[in-house]
């Protein structure tokens, strides 16, 4: 017990690293680009915290990380690896958004069968890359980019060929009624209630990974499939449904981009939100509670590149530097620690089981 409780503290010391390293190195980029250098700290990493608008888009623009990141933390814990959430981000925001329009209805409830919807079709197209390994073998990281990538296209062309404003002058569709809009939290920032509704979706995929059956077989099928399909787990179905649930959230998570922020359908709405999510669920260590603050991080390096291009001479690209950082230097720990959990078992392992997470860092 030790052992582990020192492990987990040697993690994260090395995460806050990670984390304070490319803090250091944007800081230190924006000290050799800026021409007002005091303004331009100031501007990044204290002006979001300064107002309420800049404080709630800061919290907002972490509510579809939140969301994609708890999908993506799902699959990896059953041994699947979806890069196909970002197109499922555009399926869910297309499929919620066709409802809108196409029927009749006039009322808030309408909202009810248009996250339905979304969630209901990003997570059927996730479930196609889990049933196409679990019958043919192929592998879900090949199937749910090239789908992904493919569903993007699709939005793009709908949109543009059927769904499109012609007044707009860009593609977008026309404004959607008031009453479809979710409530805001923080006038006149753009914080909706869609940022309580991801929080409290944490304590629901924490309550069902980690205190019900489903959320053991999760674990189990990504940990040891093969010591779970001989305790008579459904390893094949508890696979689809890991890979479905990540492409739900996805959907999720555009349809409330949709409905919560932007007021209408546009193209390239979603600000890399699937592929963050990835990000944001490895920073979070694949803890459904950790999403909460990791994708906090990130909405707060977004709203502080956009507060310093205002306020200073910032270039907004700033926060997309810094997440770059951030990912490669995640994602080499991440390889470090695999690598050294294979020599742990070569050496000689003590519980006959992989390390946790092994399977997904594959």
């Amino acid at each position: 017990m030790n052992g582990r409780r020192l492990d987990r503290l040697a993690d994260g010391l090395s995460l806050l690293l990670t984390m304070t390293v490319a803090l250091v190195i944007g800081a230190a980029i924006i000290l050799l680009t800026s021409s007002e250098p005091s303004s331009s700290l100031y501007a990044f990493f204290l002006a979001p915290f300064s107002n309420r608008v800049f404080f709630g888009n800061m919290l907002q623009a972490a509510t579809p990380l939140i969301l994609s990141g708890l999908g993506l933390a799902v699959a990896f814990r059953a041994g699947a690896v979806n890069l196909g959430a970002e197109g499922q981000v555009y399926a869910g925001g297309i499929a919620g958004t066709v409802l809108i329009l196409l029927l009749p209805w006039h009322s808030p409830w309408l909202l009810v069968p248009t996250v339905a919807a979304a969630v209901v079709t990003a997570g059927l197209f996730a479930m196609l890359s889990g049933w196409l390994r679990v019958r043919f073998g192929a592998t879900e990281v090949i199937t749910s980019f090239l789908i992904g990538t493919v569903l993007i296209f699709l939005f793009e062309f709908f949109l543009t060929r059927y769904l499109v404003d012609p007044t707009a002058g860009f593609p977008t569709t026309g404004p959607l009624p008031a009453w479809i809009r979710l409530p805001r939290l923080l006038s006149p920032s753009s914080l909706n209630v869609g940022f309580a509704v991801a929080v409290l979706l944490t304590i629901v995929v924490q309550v069902v990974l980690f205190r019900t059956p489903l959320g053991y077989e999760i674990r189990m099928t990504g940990e040891n499939p093969r010591f779970a399909s001989f305790s008579g787990m459904p390893v094949s179905r508890t696979f689809i449904l890991a890979m479905g649930l990540s492409g739900a959230f996805a959907g999720l998570a555009g349809i409330i981009e949709v409905v919560g922020v932007q007021g209408r359908l546009v193209s390239g709405f979603s600000a890399n939100f699937g592929w963050n999510g990835i990000t944001v669920a490895l920073i979070a260590r694949l803890h459904p509670l950790g999403m909460i603050p990791a994708a906090l991080l990130y909405g707060y390096l977004q709203q502080g590149a956009a507060t310093a291009s205002l306020l200073s001479d910032v270039s907004p690209r700033i926060a997309a530097i810094i997440q770059s950082l951030i990912f490669f230097l995640i994602t080499a720990q991440a390889i470090f620690v695999w690598i050294r959990r294979q020599l742990a078992r070569v050496e000689g392992p003590t519980d006959g089981l992989p390390a946790h997470g092994e399977k997904a860092a594959r």
